[in-house]
């Protein structure tokens, strides 16, 4: 089952260049005592965009597998789910482990190899010269139970419980912090709390869920969603807090997600918003964003190593155009040798 829906390859380019940038300050502000990292718009949230785009698709995909075959088949979405993900997965893991240095424990090992780097990272256990597949873990969890959903819930209550659980996972840890605070006292708890909801957004995966289901069974929450106006307010906010570095005191990453998701379902979806949001250079890096998420990191050690940099704006060009050349080609090849191979077995496991 592969249909493509338009536009959606230029966000997935938009998330993966945001996180690439704000990991290329992010490195100028640690070795080279730079300040543009608090003044680009924040990788964290590109992911969340990653999140809402990821729910979105999955969700769409499984409902329509489901109006058309009466079920899903839990084996076939798990094994596509595999060949697309572990293989560059475990492939930067290798790359990462064996040709940078670094000391991981046991336990940082155990739960990076496991595909749960999410969890290792709860405990100090960060993998030091590839920390962003962190958000691979929290999607692998994702895919793993939210198939059950809407395998077994009625689909009556599907968009009902979707927005019960994001108001949830939502709620609960300023819940958590709150008892925490005025009774326990525990600043371990707090610590946990916050470090496993700060990087566990599944409410994010479940705002991209409830407009992909809404999309999937053209339920009528879509009257208010496919609003020109609506579009327009939470496109303009979405670009002044992104790109003005701005953030809600509470409830950022809700917010953005809300915000992207009124987008994404519009610009992807809205018969009666004729917008094209693409062209072959989006569709190009859209194809290839994983692969550009993925390896990046890499990228910029081996940047940092071989080049001279400094804060001179020479320097800062040839570090972004090494950095960005690179890491396109790289995952460019990736893609076209290494995971087709995977993607053309995967194709034996669509419906």
């Amino acid at each position: 089952m592969k249909q493509r829906i338009k536009n959606l390859d230029t966000f997935r380019a938009i998330a993966a260049l945001v996180v690439l940038v704000g990991h290329i300050e992010w490195f100028r502000w640690q070795l080279l005592g730079s300040d543009m990292f608090s003044k680009v718009p924040s990788g964290h949230t590109a992911v969340m965009m990653f999140f809402v785009i990821s729910g979105f698709l999955i969700t769409f995909l499984l409902v329509i597998e489901k109006e058309k075959y009466e079920t899903i088949s839990l084996k076939d979405f798990y094994l596509r789910r595999i060949l697309r993900i572990w293989p560059v997965y475990y492939l930067v893991l290798f790359i990462s482990f064996f040709f940078y240095e670094q000391t991981p424990s046991i336990g940082t090992i155990t739960f990076n190899v496991a595909m749960i780097p999410n969890i290792g990272r709860l405990f100090d256990g960060r993998w030091a010269t590839s920390p962003q597949i962190w958000s691979i873990g929290v999607e692998n969890m994702f895919y793993v139970l939210f198939p059950l959903i809407l395998l077994f819930v009625p689909k009556k209550r599907i968009l009902l419980l979707l927005m019960i659980l994001t108001a949830g996972l939502t709620i609960l840890p300023h819940v958590i912090d709150y008892i925490n605070v005025r009774t326990l006292r525990n600043e371990s708890l707090s610590l946990l709390n916050n470090r496993f909801f700060y990087l566990n957004r599944f409410d994010s995966l479940f705002i991209g869920c409830i407009i992909g289901f809404a999309f999937a069974e053209n339920h009528t929450i879509l009257k208010i969603l496919y609003n020109k106006w609506l579009f327009f307010v939470c496109s303009a906010i979405a670009v002044v807090m992104w790109g003005g570095h701005i953030e809600a005191k509470y409830f950022n990453d809700e917010i953005m997600s809300v915000l992207f998701a009124v987008v994404i379902l519009n610009v992807c979806t809205n018969p009666n918003m004729n917008i094209r949001f693409e062209n072959r250079l989006t569709q190009f890096l859209g194809k290839i964003s994983y692969g550009i998420y993925m390896y990046h990191w890499i990228v910029l050690l081996l940047a940092f190593r071989l080049l001279p940099l400094t804060n001179t704006v020479g320097s800062i060009v040839l570090l972004y155009g090494f950095t960005s050349v690179v890491t396109i080609a790289v995952a460019w090849l990736s893609y076209e040798t290494y995971e087709k191979f995977f993607l053309n077995l995967k194709k034996k496991f669509e419906r």
